[in-house]
């Protein structure tokens, strides 16, 4: 009796194991990761890197002197072409800390401490500076289509929404938490935290949660069936629709970081800012 019990055990174990080889027991790792190129190290603190496909270039934010207890003046935006190649190093200066980005309509948004700022991404001008009241650390950057501007406020804990040429503080509260990276899909927010990324109702403001696990959640991009997050710290998660998430890249103990990633189709590359290491790494992504 014990010997028969014990074979059916053991088949309803390998039976269970095979049902689920590429759910929760798979350890098969849905993309890898092959450096492209990478900048040289003249970027100072580069945070977000952005493609824009109206003029095939990337624009990169410099942080620099990372002060963002004080306006240092120091931050700027640098152009790279496809290739990785620095085009314009001061792009546009006179910036504080700028951090993430988003386009729309020739319009280039970043976050600058207590400011939204817009840029035409035709002449680099200055459009205009959008004071976010009582803001301390503005990070990342989304745009609707109808070109609503949200903008996640890390130290404050809340998320603010430029609109018509304003800014109103639209959620005050996210929860306790630190947001960091933030991405619009069709109607629904992704918003990174410190070790979970969670998903947002904007009719609502209602949250729900999708991944856990990934330390310091920065940069948030949709690939074909799933979406990149970074770890600040220096990794790269592949995260499917359900929300189970694999480490795809890890320069932890290489010292460098993994910013405000984004990713283009056109292009078939990740692009990873380095922060202290001072360049952007891309990547192409193969299953």
């Amino acid at each position: 009796m014990r010997f028969i019990l014990t074979s059916v055990c053991s088949f309803l174990c390998l039976l269970l194991l095979s049902n689920c080889s590429g759910g929760l027991f798979s350890s098969r790792v849905p993309i890898k990761l092959e450096e492209a190129w990478a900048t040289d190290n003249t970027l100072r603190t580069p945070e977000s890197a952005l493609f824009d496909p109206s003029r095939n270039i990337i624009y990169v934010t410099n942080i620099n002197q990372n002060n963002s207890s004080k306006k240092d003046g120091d931050g700027f935006i640098s152009k790279l072409n496809p290739e990785g190649q620095i085009d314009e190093l001061y792009w546009v200066s006179g910036l504080n800390d700028p951090k993430g980005m988003a386009l729309h309509n020739n319009v280039l948004y970043v976050a600058d401490i207590d400011e939204i700022v817009a840029i035409s991404t035709q002449s680099g001008a200055v459009l205009g500076r959008y004071t976010a009241e009582n803001a301390k650390f503005l990070n990342d950057v989304a745009v609707d289509e109808n070109g609503n501007v949200y903008v996640t406020d890390s130290a404050e804990e809340r998320i603010y929404l430029l609109r018509n040429g304003r800014v109103s503080n639209w959620m005050k509260n996210t929860g306790g938490d630190r947001p960091n990276g933030i991405y619009l899909d069709g109607n629904r927010m992704i918003v990174g935290f410190n070790g979970e990324v969670r998903l947002l109702d904007p009719e609502t403001q209602k949250w729900s949660d999708w991944t856990k696990g990934i330390k310091s959640a920065d940069g948030i991009a949709e690939v074909d069936g799933g979406y990149l997050v970074s770890n600040w710290n220096g990794e790269v998660y592949f995260v499917n629709e359900e929300g189970k998430n694999w480490l795809i890249l890890n320069t932890v103990d290489k010292g460098i970081n993994a910013a405000d990633i984004s990713y283009s189709d056109r292009l078939g590359l990740l692009f990873v800012p380095t922060f202290k290491d001072n360049r952007v790494v891309a990547y192409r992504l193969n299953r």
